[in-house]
């Protein structure tokens, strides 16, 4: 499996996720390759939420298990 390709704005989003005190522009070398494996590790998860078919949870309360 092929690894996710990771954006800067991906890099600032996970920096804030993760609430790192390091301001985003002063990260070390080592610090900045964790977060970058942090980001493809949560665009990995976000790619397969995306993917799975949403559940009406209203007909699923009334009983109605039939898709």
């Amino acid at each position: 499996m092929a690894r996710p390709v990771v954006t800067d704005a991906q890099l600032r989003h996970t920096h804030r996720a993760l609430r790192i005190t390091t301001p985003f522009d002063a990260m070390s070398d080592m610090l900045r390759a964790a977060v970058a494996a942090a980001a493809r590790a949560m665009a990995t998860r976000d790619l397969a939420r995306s993917q799975t078919p949403s559940v009406d949870l209203k007909r699923r309360a009334a009983g109605d298990f039939e898709d």
